[in-house]
């Protein structure tokens, strides 16, 4: 651009060009301005695409990530909800039994065995915290993104944090104490059995009567909470796939 510039200046001063040779010189020199800048654009529009295009590979391959764990999650979905719905059943098998004054049986030594037992949720985390790194605004689609978002920040760790630590408060506080007091564990056994010190005694024990139905009550909320956030999973799983067909 210097080059032309200096070219059109000593052509100007060596010569004496008419009014109409001075107006071609600014013309072309006008026109080569105008092409340079048309180039700059143009370089900066497919530079753009590229980038565009490479964010748009980073989003479908970190959706497919994300598609994966959640078909992850959802088997472990269905093992928290099968293994405490089946601890539930034990527990109620037990108030049964005591309120009901009926005859020990040996399907209680498995019952009583279950009594401190819950099932820990262990959901996959990593290609939301790996999309978190790389920023949540590589998804596109805004209703996408917020069921993203809410699965993991809200259904997630209201299972994780706020569930599962009051299931380890409840037992800390109240169900070790209590049954230590009151039930012997079958350390011979590889399965989980116990027997009552006295299962007479416990049918009209407040305390532990007590502290089954609390129990029962605290799993069953538990089943609740985790069957929602498995209908959302499964709402997001779905969610996912549409976008990827779309692409």
């Amino acid at each position: 651009m210097a080059k032309l510039f200096n070219n059109i200046r000593k052509q100007l001063v060596s010569e004496k060009p008419s009014v109409n040779r001075t107006s071609n010189y600014l013309k072309y020199a006008i026109g080569e301005i105008v092409l340079v800048v048309i180039g700059i654009l143009i370089a900066l529009q497919i530079n753009n695409w590229n980038e565009n295009r490479k964010l748009k590979l980073q989003e479908v391959s970190m959706l497919k990530d994300l598609q994966t764990d959640l078909k992850a999650s959802l088997l472990e979905f269905n093992r928290i909800i099968d293994e405490n719905q089946k601890i539930v059943n034990y527990i109620k098998t037990i108030a049964k039994y005591l309120e009901e004054d009926l005859p020990y049986e040996s399907v209680l030594d498995s019952a009583f065995g279950k009594i401190t037992a819950w099932s820990s949720p262990y959901f996959t985390f990593t290609a939301y915290e790996t999309l978190k790194n790389k920023g949540l605004d590589l998804i596109q689609n805004v209703d996408l993104k917020k069921s993203i978002v809410n699965l993991y920040e809200f259904e997630f760790a209201y299972l994780v944090k706020d569930y599962d630590q009051s299931e380890w408060a409840l037992a800390q506080s109240i169900t070790y104490p209590i049954s230590n007091k009151y039930i012997r564990r079958d350390i011979s056994s590889n399965i989980p059995l116990s027997r009552p010190n006295n299962y007479e005694a416990l049918k009209s024990n407040d305390e532990f009567i007590n502290m089954v139905h609390m129990i029962i009550k605290f799993r069953e909320s538990g089943i609740i909470f985790s069957n929602r956030g498995k209908e959302k999973l499964l709402s997001l799983i779905d969610e996912i796939e549409k976008e990827l067909n779309s692409r």
